[in-house]
């Protein structure tokens, strides 16, 4: 069982590698996003510089890694090996060997696993980030009452502790990558922001959603 669990983590890993957000980027403008917006190899990057419709698709593909991964260990695994898979697929798209370990910060598919670990908190905390979202209109600020939501609430929907305490140590390796990326994501900023006011992930202040894609010379 050990070796089956080693073999679905290295195959979790390499499935959450497959850079999607940059895939799009590259064909669709020739860019490179660590050189772009706000430097993440992420959906929300792709949205404001490539266009919303790829985007959204660059988050579908990212939330189905993390979710299909989960999935499948959940079937083959007990409950601990599954567990890791879903950190080995949250690890593979936040240091990507395809990307030399230069990846996004992993929110969209850490949202996959957690839709399948535990769902109906899930959906609760990703209802929350949406109407906060609307209410306050910053993508950082917003974001931290659905991942609040999403560690607190398990044991309201009857599942064990256990559950709180994997999702809070997911949201803490969420923390860590984007602080490790600041520095550079602030750099990135400085020099090719997006067009049409948004705000970066980094940033506090209110976005403005009428950001239009950018289309510059492609960055190497």
């Amino acid at each position: 069982m050990i070796s089956t669990t080693l073999a679905l983590m290295l195959c979790a890993y390499l499935i959450g590698s497959i850079p999607f957000s940059h895939l799009i980027a590259r064909w669709r403008t020739g860019l490179n996003l660590r050189d772009v917006g706000e430097g993440n190899v992420g959906s929300r990057n792709v949205w404001h510089v490539v266009g919303p419709a790829w985007g959204i698709l660059a988050g579908v593909f990212d939330v189905l890694k993390g979710f299909v991964c989960y999935l499948v260990a959940s079937a083959l695994l007990p409950t601990a090996g599954a567990l890791a898979v879903g950190v080995a697929v949250l690890l593979g798209h936040q240091f990507p060997i395809f990307l030399r370990g230069r990846g996004g910060k992993g929110l969209a598919t850490a949202l996959g696993v957690l839709l399948a670990v535990s769902p109906l908190s899930t959906l609760t905390g990703l209802t929350i980030f949406v109407l906060a979202s609307l209410a306050l209109r910053n993508f950082n600020t917003s974001v931290v009452p659905g991942i609040i939501a999403i560690i607190v609430l398990p044991p309201l929907f009857h599942q064990p502790l256990w559950v709180s305490v994997y999702a809070l140590g997911v949201a803490l390796l969420l923390a860590l990558k984007k602080a490790l990326d600041h520095q550079h994501d602030e750099q990135v900023w400085a020099t090719h922001p997006w067009q049409g006011g948004a705000t970066p992930g980094f940033s506090r202040a209110s976005d403005d959603n009428t950001s239009v894609p950018q289309h510059e010379t492609p960055q190497n």
